[in-house]
């Protein structure tokens, strides 16, 4: 990335920009009044880019403070919940309820989270996904004999569990959510919390849902990865872009304490185990020095010349292929979604 194409701003500025198009159902709220970063309240930022993957307008900026990447200006929280309520899955998966084909790609997905999710379960534990989607994770885990809860904002994905898939989901905001404090063995969220406006309020709420011993399992989008173009990184649903640095602070500002952190074999993926803190008297790092350049060589290093240079463009689309050969040849022996989870469990059971 051009060193000349990145600018530094403050917070007391406005912008003035056209809408983003793949945002349609917030443009009427759209703000433009930048805002202080969530993780360290600081003013000042460098301005990343000024497009989405899709070439569309989206400004992400990069905290001088503490390296926190996230979207700058962004929609209001209103916005954001009407349209997460209503019209997300849409947008992304052109569909109002998991198509069957849906169905199978998120309950493959859950199969594989299995591998580090298992670790930290006991027989009989009681977990809580927030953001549970069309309740894949919840069905399969159900299925392995664990006591699952599951939160779900959007209208058609979140009913879609609960009703068709006989699943106990919440379909609501999380700040809205019943959950009894201190009820659940393991809380879960995976790709939610980029997605997020207030990320440590979140973050405390799932905190106050666990018990004294339980853990949290977060999963997002690896800000430092490479395994993707430069310019497929940012698309207007993620509000934030979180390193294992800017996780890890962002969880100890919400009350809790990092017990592990690593990433998908590609990269792409970051995930951050916590637990509720022991030490209450310490407080948080209010920044994270030098964090800023180190995500800033970053990305000025991670070129399309370089990623060209990897195997990683021409091996993705073949493993892309071949997972669609698997899909269709598997989804002919089914024909609703009760009966592909069915034969996941199945596949769990057996790993």
């Amino acid at each position: 990335m051009p060193k000349k194409n990145l600018r530094r701003e403050s917070c007391k500025k406005t912008l003035s920009h056209s809408h983003n198009p793949h945002f349609m159902s917030v443009t009427h709220h759209h703000t433009t009044e930048l805002t202080p970063c969530e993780l360290c309240q600081s003013s000042t930022f460098t301005i990343l880019a000024d497009k989405d993957r899709d070439g569309a307008p989206l400004q992400t900026v990069l905290c001088q403070d503490c390296g926190l990447v996230f979207t700058n200006p962004r929609p209001s929280d209103e916005a954001l919940r009407d349209f997460y309520r209503e019209s997300y899955r849409q947008e992304y998966k052109n569909a109002v309820k998991p198509k069957l084909k849906h169905v199978y790609r998120a309950g493959s997905v859950a199969l594989d989270r299995l591998d580090y999710l298992i670790p930290l379960l006991k027989p009989g534990n009681s977990i809580l996904d927030l953001g549970s989607g069309g309740g894949e994770m919840l069905f399969i885990l159900r299925g392995l004999g664990y006591n699952v809860e599951g939160i779900e904002p959007n209208v058609g994905y979140g009913s879609a569990a609960r009703d068709l898939l006989g699943l106990p989901v919440q379909v609501t905001h999380y700040s809205e959510a019943k959950v009894e404090p201190g009820s659940q063995d393991v809380v879960t969220a995976f790709h939610v919390v980029e997605h997020l406006p207030h990320p440590i309020e979140a973050l405390a709420t799932m905190a106050s849902w666990m018990r004294d011993d339980g853990l949290m399992l977060i999963e997002v989008p690896h800000a430092l990865s490479r395994c993707q173009w430069p310019q497929s990184r940012y698309h207007i649903g993620h509000l934030h872009h979180f390193s294992s640095s800017t996780l890890t602070l962002a969880g100890q500002k919400a009350g809790l304490e990092h017990v592990d952190s690593f990433t998908s074999q590609d990269g792409g993926n970051l995930m951050v185990i916590f637990r509720k803190k022991r030490d209450t008297t310490a407080a948080p790092a209010a920044i994270i020095p030098g964090h800023s350049q180190r995500v800033l060589r970053h990305y000025q290093k991670h070129t399309n010349l370089r990623h060209a240079l990897t195997p990683l463009p021409y091996i993705r689309p073949l493993e892309k292929a071949a997972k669609g050969l698997i899909e269709k040849t598997t989804l002919l022996k089914f024909d609703n979604a009760h009966d592909v989870l069915d034969h996941l469990v199945k596949k769990a059971k057996a790993i």
